[in-house]
């Protein structure tokens, strides 16, 4: 198992590499990021889970008091990003204008008060208020006045975010969308003039924002970029909440979203010794999206600041990104800036003073934003089959666009009487047990077990072991990270998260795994390739159900204690999004689907299509494992031999 980690460890880090190497090659002119342009925009908008657009309904803005400081005002606001959605945020106003003015929106990192995360940052609205700007302060969602997560993945066990298509940096860059929507409707803001800047988490949303939305003139992010080839080789996913990526789905490197950017006006700032990005990645991602801003003949557009100190803010970089605004937002020569400031008690800049709304659904976001529609019955079978074709291209392009077109080149290593492992060219070398008859004198039927995790040869060979056996082939695999001592949790998540950079999941290259067990199996000598079942217990035999979806030439597949939601497993990118599993399970009709020995009720809806094909019985229970090898589907045979 230890191998097993330092495998698939490597294989990640050969794959992010890979992923950065090709958004590299994909700016390296503006004549072919031009054409990509318009497609990887699309894209970053579906991995932030805003493709389509949410319906942009009223703000609904609540004003809960105004600070007179003299020379500003500092008005607290509430508005409704979605409906019941409430976003709690400091509007800082100049009180001297002549004219509207350019405007900032300042996006919080992880500094933690009662009182939202605005009122650990008050210095920067108060300093950009002093120079002549309006600023908007954001609550980030977890540090605001109503609750809601970034770490469903780091500890608080939600994996079903990656299902689910969901990343909290979503949220927070619609958020930031619809602040620029308010700013627009003020008397005091000249909409054509609108920044953004943030730190830690607040410059990954800038990054993000300034990306999709072209109303961010100028842009600030300070700490907050790398390329995946630095961040899955030093593991900086274990300092890092949610909020901080897109659901990786297409293969994107942090570089695109400087692209994304350019030609805009465009400062990032690093310290080198931030273990959070590190200076491997931004001197990476500087040298080719520096490359493209003087492909673009605006060099002196985009600037990486670095200093000499860890993850922290600093006065310099204040000034610095007040100084950026000046020379784009106010197109002014450089002045002495009004840098001193005086922080406001917490308490006096909180919106709802301890009582937030009681409709609010803050908590509820990630079921909300990218929910995608329940299976509905078909009336007829002309339309399942427009539903399936749908459906099977979305899964192919939008959930399993990482795996490979077809299996890798492998070679067998013979470990025991009954022990292999499979050895693909190019990834994680697996477990398998194989058992067959000596001298097979026809080609016989066979099955792929997909063993689960703390399941040993002697527990396996047990199940299959029926009262027919003897008639078939028998290979159970051992999909990465599988056996009698699994990975441990910690190891797990990390790599969930870190494959997540890359396109993938843990179950999505395990599913990987499984269809190239099925390509073993294929070639063994005696099996009938045209008779194979897939099974497997829980999510184990999900994936093997899945490997029949992708592969139409597998025979049958059976269920044994299935999970009835993909919020249980497997993990998938997106999937929830498009289906669950009863309606997946459909996919598999006409042919055969078992369930050993009881079928969880929501997979009635799979009934209901298996009933359109004029099949409803070769959707069924099963109590022997053997007999549906040899194509018995009824009961009624005897048990001995």
């Amino acid at each position: 198992m230890q191998e097993s980690k330092q495998q698939v460890t490597a294989y990640l880090v050969r794959e992010a590499r890979a992923i950065t190497d090709r958004a590299a090659e994909e700016i390296r002119s503006v004549e072919t990021w031009e054409k990509l342009r318009a497609r990887r925009l699309e894209e970053t908008r579906h991995m932030l889970g805003l493709l389509p657009w949410p319906p942009r309904t009223p703000l609904r803005v609540q004003a809960a008091g105004v600070l007179d400081k003299g020379e500003y005002t500092v008005e607290k606001i509430a508005f409704q990003s979605l409906p019941d959605f409430y976003v709690t945020a400091n509007l800082y106003v100049p009180k001297q204008r002549e004219g509207r003015l350019p405007a900032i929106v300042y996006v919080c990192g992880h500094s933690h008060s009662p009182y939202g995360a605005k009122a650990e940052y008050q210095r920067h609205g108060i300093s950009l208020a002093r120079n002549g700007y309006v600023a908007i302060i954001l609550d980030p969602i977890q540090i605001a006045e109503l609750y809601a997560m970034h770490h469903g993945l780091t500890g608080q066990e939600m994996p079903d975010w990656y299902s689910r298509g969901y990343t909290p940096a979503g949220v927070e860059v619609w958020n930031a969308m619809r602040a620029i929507d308010y700013l627009e409707t003020r008397p005091e803001v000249d909409a054509a003039r609108i920044g953004m800047t943030g730190r830690s988490g607040g410059a990954a949303m800038s990054w993000f924002t300034a990306a999709v939305d072209p109303r961010v003139k100028a842009a600030v992010p300070v700490m907050g970029i790398s390329t995946y080839a630095a961040n899955v080789r030093e593991n900086t996913q274990r300092l890092h909440c949610d909020c901080m990526f897109l659901i990786n789905t297409f293969g994107h490197d942090m570089i695109h979203q400087g692209a994304l950017i350019a030609p805009r006006p465009l400062l990032m700032a690093h310290g080198r010794k931030d273990a959070l990005f590190p200076v491997a990645g931004y001197k990476e991602f500087e040298e080719k999206v520096g490359a493209l801003y003087r492909a673009y003949g605006r060099a002196d557009d985009f600037r990486n600041i670095e200093v000499d100190t860890a993850h922290q803010d600093s006065d310099y970089l204040r000034e610095q990104a007040i100084r950026w605004f000046d020379r784009y937002l106010k197109n002014t020569p450089e002045r002495k800036l009004a840098m001193d400031y005086t922080n406001a008690p917490g308490e006096s800049l909180a919106v709802f003073g301890g009582k937030p709304p009681a409709a609010a659904r803050n908590f509820r976001v990630h079921e909300i934003l990218t929910a995608g529609r329940p299976s509905p019955r078909y009336a007829s079978l002309g339309k399942w089959e427009a539903r399936r074709k749908e459906l099977l291209a979305l899964l192919r392009a939008n959930v399993f666009g990482a795996l490979p077109e077809k299996p890798d080149e492998w070679t067998l290593r013979q470990s025991g009487k009954e022990e292999l492992e499979i050895v693909p060219a190019g990834g994680v070398p697996l477990r398998a047990l194989l058992r067959r008859p000596a001298k097979p004198d026809k080609p016989l039927p066979a099955l792929l077990y997909v063993a689960s995790d703390g399941e040993d040869a002697q527990t396996i060979f047990q199940l299959l072991r029926g009262p027919r056996t003897g008639g078939h082939v028998q290979l159970a695999l051992y999909p990465r990270g599988a056996g009698e001592v699994p990975w441990e949790k910690s190891f797990w998540r990390a790599t969930l998260r870190n494959a997540m950079h890359v396109g993938q999941t843990v179950d999505s290259m395990r599913l990987a795994d499984v269809l190239l067990g099925l390509e073993v199996l294929r070639k063994q000598p005696g099996v009938d390739p045209d008779r194979i079942l897939v099974l497997g217990q829980g999510v184990a035999g999900v994936l093997g159900l899945y490997a029949a979806i992708l592969e139409p030439r597998l025979h049958q597949v059976m269920l044994i204690d299935p999970p009835s939601s993909h919020v249980e497993g497997p993990i998938f990118l997106n999937v929830l999004r498009y289906t669950d599993l009863p309606e997946a399970a459909a996919l598999l009709a006409p042919r055969r689907l078992s369930f050993y020995a009881r079928m969880p009720a929501a997979y009635l809806h799979t009934r209901h299509v298996y009933a359109l094909y004029g099949k409803p019985d070769d959707l069924f229970l099963s109590m022997h494992i053997d007999g549906v090898l040899e194509g018995r589907y009824d009961h009624g045979f005897a048990s001995g031999r």
